[in-house]
């Protein structure tokens, strides 16, 4: 089981110097490779994932050593408009929340001690191709303003590295409940001083009960500060199988968030996560139309974690005065966002339906049409 030690990095580590000409070194996601944008010289990144590995989450609460930001040549950052937390680079003088895009943020005195993050995915999606997912999904959708369309650029787009837990666990879980099964009658029935035949539906109860095994593997958690859980699983899923060993090279000329989430408040989000599919997958073996009365009893035992680092674009954009956001995949560049509706079009759909009902009822009451 992997130590939780703070890593002793160099300092030429974490400001590699190009070799060619002497110029500083950043990872290029254009690229995906480490690039001096000077000379063009590139490194190849370390593809290996042997230190991506299973740690015992019991271990974890119990005893979590540090993982220090400031050691690794980097600033902690506070918004005070939003209350999230992210790193930048230590020269970075103005400094603006890739959150809600305020610069009200403040140099923290940050002694928090950290779980060190083993695993990481680079940016695959580079700025220009953001700007570009983002033109594309700008211009989609009817019931949007047409000059929503020729929006110019994003007004704020920046490239993150997100930290996220992911949950390993085997679950044992009992369950009891009813399961209905639809049948029809056919019945005499008086409607308006007339008798018609109805067919009427009616539903067959049976008790059952039964037993599921599961091992869930890397739920996913987002620790950020700034992102809220639902937010960040609508840009999922992330190749996971991609996670590469963490090298803090990867995080040269990105901004990094630092976790928020503890690991044992992250598991309180996975433990439901967990729970929610245990119980659909037990509704699923009861089966039937319908149910009721279903009652789960789970245990979950040999939970591990994880902690890594995963890229997104968070951007944003005005229109009329008012912000809007989006996130963009940094792995897989899917998109999901708000934009402002039309008004003028929904209500005008909303008149040509009505003036439709209105003509359909004038056809059938002038007999032009018949049931």
């Amino acid at each position: 089981m992997q130590e939780f030690e703070s890593p002793n990095y160099l300092e030429d580590t974490l400001s590699p110097t190009c070799p060619s000409c002497g110029s500083n070194l950043a990872y290029s996601a254009e690229v995906k490779k480490i690039a001096c944008s000077y000379c063009g010289y590139t490194e190849d990144i370390d593809n290996n994932n042997d230190k991506v590995v299973e740690q015992s989450l019991h271990r974890a609460v119990e005893s979590a050593h540090n993982y220090v930001p400031e050691e690794i040549g980097k600033k902690v950052f506070d918004c005070e408009n939003c209350g999230a937390k992210f790193m930048v680079e230590s020269d970075q003088i103005k400094v603006s929340c890739g959150f809600c895009g305020s610069r009200n943020v403040n140099l923290e005195a940050y002694n928090h001690q950290y779980i060190q993050p083993i695993g990481i995915i680079p940016f695959y999606i580079s700025r220009f191709e953001a700007e570009k997912i983002f033109d594309r999904w700008i211009k989609r959708g009817w019931f949007h303003p047409n000059k929503l369309k020729r929006l110019a650029a994003v007004e704020d787009l920046h490239g993150l590295y997100i930290p996220f837990w992911t949950y390993d666990a085997q679950t044992e879980s009992s369950w009891r409940g009813e399961a209905g099964t639809y049948y029809y009658v056919t019945k005499r029935v008086r409607v308006n001083g007339r008798m018609q035949t109805q067919r009427v539906r009616k539903t067959r109860w049976q008790y059952r009960s039964g037993r599921l095994s599961h091992f869930f593997d890397d739920v996913l958690v987002i620790a950020s500060g700034g992102l809220a859980q639902k937010h960040a699983e609508r840009v999922l899923p992330f190749r996971l199988e991609e996670v590469v060993n963490f090298d803090p090279r990867l995080l040269v000329g990105w901004e990094s968030e630092v976790y928020r989430l503890e690991v044992d408040e992250g598991y309180q989000v996975a433990d439901r996560i967990m729970d929610d599919k245990i119980r659909n997958m037990c509704s699923a073996q009861l089966g039937g139309d319908t149910q009721r009365n279903l009652h789960v009893e789970s245990s979950k035992s040999n939970q591990t974690f994880k902690h890594i680092i995963l890229p997104l674009w968070l951007c944003s954009y005005v229109y009329n005065d008012k912000i809007y956001h989006f996130t963009i995949n940094g792995q897989t560049g899917k998109v999901h966002g708000k934009k402002p509706l039309s008004w003028v079009k929904i209500s005008f759909l909303i008149l040509i339906f009505i003036l439709f009902l209105v003509g359909v009822w004038y056809l059938r009451e002038s007999g032009v049409l018949r049931d």
